[in-house]
């Protein structure tokens, strides 16, 4: 299990691309043996493909088109069922396409897969950063089902680590919510038996938080209707205790009432 192989999603946002996420993956220490780039139903144009590969001549990059249902996870599905045929014994290693790994985010993440005995999922921990400024975040060291319930604690996109075999046996990610993706992801790999988790224990991944005007974490209908559904998907586990902290998370984070989620 010593392939790496990055998987860029786009709707597409050249610009990020560009001057973001691309170019901290060609910084990395220690490179991904592929990279797998998906624009979600619109190709990149050829000059950005070349422009992109310019970026990082080392690497093996393939440009995809989504061809599933619109969205980051239909996209990532399309990435995903690539690299389960190209690379079935791999690593994949998300991130989002305004996003930033350190540049030791993927050696680090390696070093402690081989230390520890191959471990389905690693887990950097992930800052947050708004318009600039660092916000204190102390890297996961646990996790458990309850912890996606109410919120997320800090295993999102960008820090997604994960081999080909666990992801595709958790079904990919859930096409029909229009975000909360890593969330619902994360309960299902869970609650697969045997899955094992490491952490690296170190901040090595940036989350720039609402960059662009269609992130999907701003309020608005879109991120209503994926908490809507998230909430009908996963009620039936969720104790009083944890239904109504995850209302007064929505309350807090994005005004909206236990009744609008309903």
């Amino acid at each position: 299990m010593t392939q790496i192989i990055g998987l860029v999603a786009t709707c597409p946002r050249i610009e990020a691309l560009l001057t973001t996420s691309i170019p901290s993956i060609a910084e990395q220490s220690r490179l991904p043996d592929a990279l797998v780039i998906v624009a979600d139903h619109q190709s990149l144009p050829t000059d950005a493909h070349q422009a992109l590969r310019a970026l990082i001549p080392t690497t093996e990059v393939h440009f995809l088109e989504n061809a599933r249902a619109s969205g980051a996870a239909g996209a990532w599905n399309t990435g995903l069922a690539f690299i389960q045929q190209a690379w079935p014994e791999s690593y994949v290693a998300i991130l989002d396409d305004d996003d930033r790994w350190d540049t030791d985010h993927l050696a680090l993440c390696m070093s402690t897969a081989e230390s520890e005995a191959w471990p389905d999922v690693v887990i950097s921990g992930l800052r947050i950063c708004v318009e600039g400024q660092e916000i204190p975040r102390p890297p996961l060291k646990t996790l458990a089902v309850d912890d996606f319930l109410i919120g997320n604690p800090g295993w999102q996109g960008s820090n997604t680590f994960a081999t080909t075999t666990k992801l595709i046996a958790a079904g990919g990610f859930r096409e029909s919510l229009v975000s909360c993706h890593d969330r619902d992801l994360a309960i299902r790999i869970l609650d697969l038996p045997e899955t094992r988790i490491s952490f690296t224990g170190q901040n090595t991944a940036t989350w720039n938080l609402n960059t662009y005007p269609n992130a999907l974490s701003r309020p608005g209908p879109e991120k209503t209707n994926a908490l809507r559904h998230f909430l009908a998907l996963h009620r039936h586990r969720m104790s009083l205790e944890i239904r109504q902290q995850f209302m007064s998370r929505c309350f807090e984070l994005f005004s909206l009432t236990a009744d609008e989620l309903q």
